[in-house]
């Protein structure tokens, strides 16, 4: 019984470890190496618990913003127009729903604005204007979105009174794989080098391995070898109580086999 249970535990292990291991696939997630993943951004970053960078959420975030503010923290707040608005208009602003172009300064395609923050470049893919907050960045005067000429404002701050601060960055693919290196002296200068990746959770997938990376690598392995040690050694023991088993046996041909083993396993687990 204490073998099968080990196996199945150690089994379970296996697949956890699996799990881990496998690449995500999931937008905007630190576990994907994919060009729309965060892993090689989250590696760029210190962390850190004052500074918190949320990318593209799926869910309202409001009350883990708050949370961070109220302890004088910064919140960066990455994305479109999408969720990341019922956050924003909390404190009086919103990110709009039209892409600025900009058939100047781009990157070789129109979507693909080039914007600058003290000398430092970076590339803005479906970026959106942002309005109602404290301009840090805005793009050159020959942007545009369909509706309206620029410049706009696609980096912008909101000081929270008695509190901490928020940095809005209206394009979600900033920090991606795809762009992380030539944006990265820009993200430097606005955000610094501590951060604190929020990791989106999208799929059972990148819920799991949000579990599994609250483990520490060294407590895992620790936990892991354990288990394989008991394993081995129940194993021995089995393979020892087979090996006395046969040995009464011989000894003693007309016993019954299974109410020997019975008897022996009952006698084991005391």
């Amino acid at each position: 019984m204490k073998l099968i249970l080990i196996s199945s535990l150690l089994s379970i292990l296996v697949v956890l470890t699996l799990i881990y291991v496998t690449p995500s696939t999931t937008p905007f997630s630190v576990f994907s190496n994919s060009p729309l993943g965060l892993s090689s951004t989250e590696k760029y970053f210190t962390p850190s618990n004052n500074v918190v960078i949320i990318v593209q959420p799926q869910q309202n975030v409001t009350q883990l913003v708050k949370k961070i503010l109220i302890n004088n923290g910064t919140v960066i707040l990455v994305g479109d127009n999408s969720v990341i608005n019922n956050t924003l208009k909390e404190f009086g602003a919103y990110i709009g729903s039209c892409i600025i172009r900009d058939n100047l300064f781009n990157a070789g395609n129109d979507s693909e604005i080039e914007v600058f923050y003290k000398g430092n470049l970076a590339v803005f893919f479906d970026s959106h204007p942002i309005y109602n907050v404290t301009p840090l960045v805005e793009t050159s005067p020959y942007s545009y979105t369909i509706t309206q000429k620029g410049p706009f404002t696609v980096v912008g701050m909101i000081k929270v009174h008695n509190m901490g601060r928020i940095v809005v960055i209206s394009s979600p693919y900033v920090l991606t794989n795809y762009y992380i290196k030539e944006n990265l002296n820009f993200l430097y200068a606005i955000i610094g080098k501590s951060a604190y990746i929020y990791p989106n959770v999208f799929s059972p997938l990148d819920y799991v391995k949000a579990l599994l990376n609250q483990l520490s690598d060294y407590s895992y392995v620790v936990l892991l070898l354990s288990l394989a040690i008991f394993r081995l050694k129940f194993k021995r023991k089995n393979e020892q109580s087979k090996t006395m088993l046969k040995r009464i046996l011989s000894l003693h041909p007309d016993w019954d086999e299974n109410v020997l083993r019975r008897t022996y396993d009952d006698r084991g687990e005391e």
